[in-house]
């Protein structure tokens, strides 16, 4: 990366725990992250949501922490902490000074090696009805609260392990029970699934002990289950359907097969998406927001994950104007990028849009730790940080064409359509 470069080092412990070390002394904080190489992606149909739902339990207290006490004592030092799930990982973190970094270590290796013995009916099902309320207020009960979930529907087939959400189903969440989440812990949160990153204020030596002290005991598991079922079906022809809900505007979802996170496709696609909508001057930005006014919002962005990805455009038309219109705007747009090249203008600008952007995420430590285990995670190689600005600075307009036509094509899309129910529909 131009003018910067994270510079790190990584091992591995006996028990398969991967360790990368980052240390920046500028300022008092250290950032401790913690990857398991389990999400959504690792459930199977009538089992989903547990993912999501184990990483509510890991902050319920382990055999030696009570219950709500990792918050306390993170915060009661300053500190901060979450946790979140994603369709190929959890990943847990802690940001506080650089003098409790013993501290944290403790509290995330209690919860790695002696979580199980504080599991109980009744913590389980306190979390369990925590988070099918969060499916209600967050997705049931809000206007276009499950586009992401029927998009998901159409483009994967009912077996595959991006069909479903993260969160997951109401109905497979009423019928899980403590032994699940118990197994579910067995089965995947092991330190052999695991990466660590420590990035900030620290001595490396003393880290390295304490590291040693907390986690070498954990014992690994054998026998985690890989994921086997792999995407194919790419231009296999457009899907859209329609929702009538209760919503004041229709809503145009568009999602487009990619590669997984890995592939140059990947990478193409993000650039394509602020060609289209990375600032004032984006295609879409100019003619559908400014020149035309037809769109209230308009949103370009990929979701990347491990063995395939979507390239998406939302947009929520103007009170008097019709999703037709929309659609049509935004179909002449993408014939556009697939058969005129991406000009020297606009590949410039988006190039300087990318440095400034990860020249900002890098100021943060807890970012840069974060960072590191996403691309060890992902890519098999954290030095993929140093390294992702030249992807992007590489980038050719006949690079995004080709791309584009492999890909962004109506027979490679599936579509969710929101539209305002009829009255005599809401008075039923």
């Amino acid at each position: 990366m131009p003018g910067i470069k994270i510079e790190f080092e990584e091992y591995q412990l006996p028990n398969g725990l991967h360790v990368i070390l980052h240390q920046d002394r500028q300022i008092p904080i250290v950032a401790i992250n913690l990857w398991y190489r389990v999400g959504s992606r690792n459930e199977r149909p009538g089992k989903t949501g547990f993912a999501h739902l184990f990483e509510h339990m890991m902050f319920q207290g382990s055999q030696h922490v009570p219950p709500e006490m990792h918050f306390q004592l993170i915060q009661s030092v300053g500190g901060t902490l979450n946790g979140s799930t994603y369709f190929d990982r959890t990943n847990y973190y802690e940001t506080l000074p650089s003098h409790y970094l013993e501290m944290g270590l403790w509290l995330e290796s209690d919860r790695m090696g002696f979580l199980l013995p504080a599991l109980n009916e009744e913590k389980f099902r306190t979390q369990l009805e925590v988070v099918k309320n969060e499916r209600r207020q967050r997705y049931e009960n809000q206007p276009y609260g499950l586009w992401l979930e029927k998009i998901l529907e159409l483009a994967f087939p009912a077996d595959y392990p991006y069909h479903w959400p993260v969160i997951g189903y109401m109905s497979d969440l009423e019928k899980a029970t403590l032994d699940d989440i118990r197994q579910f812990f067995k089965t995947y949160y092991a330190p052999n699934n695991a990466s660590l990153v420590l990035s900030g204020d620290f001595d490396v030596m003393q880290a390295k002990k304490l590291i040693e002290q907390y986690f070498a005991e954990i014992p690994p598991y054998e026998n985690i289950p890989p994921v086997n079922k792999h995407f194919s079906a790419y231009n296999q022809g457009e899907k859209l359907s329609e929702i009538h809900d209760h919503v004041q505007l229709p809503r145009l979802h568009f999602a487009y097969h990619l590669p997984g996170i890995s592939s140059s496709e990947v990478y193409h696609g993000d650039f394509i998406a602020s060609v289209l909508n990375g600032g004032k001057s984006a295609r879409f930005i100019q003619k559908l927001v400014r020149q035309k006014q037809i769109v209230q919002d308009i949103q370009t962005f990929v979701l990347p994950m491990i063995d395939t990805s979507l390239f998406f455009i939302v947009a929520t038309p103007k009170p008097d104007q019709s999703i037709e219109d929309i659609r049509r705007e935004i179909d002449e747009e993408m014939e556009r990028i697939l058969n005129e090249p991406i000009t020297q203008q606009e590949m410039e600008r988006v190039k300087n849009q990318i440095i400034a952007q990860k020249v900002r995420e890098l100021q943060s430590v807890s970012v840069r730790a974060d960072l590191l285990n996403m691309y060890y995670t992902y890519y098999q190689n954290a030095n993929h940080l140093n390294e992702e600005i030249d992807v992007y600075m590489n980038i050719t307009p006949d690079d995004l064409m080709s791309t584009a036509q492999k890909f962004l094509t109506p027979q490679n899309r599936v579509g969710v359509i929101y539209l305002p129910e009829k009255k005599e529909q809401r008075l039923k």
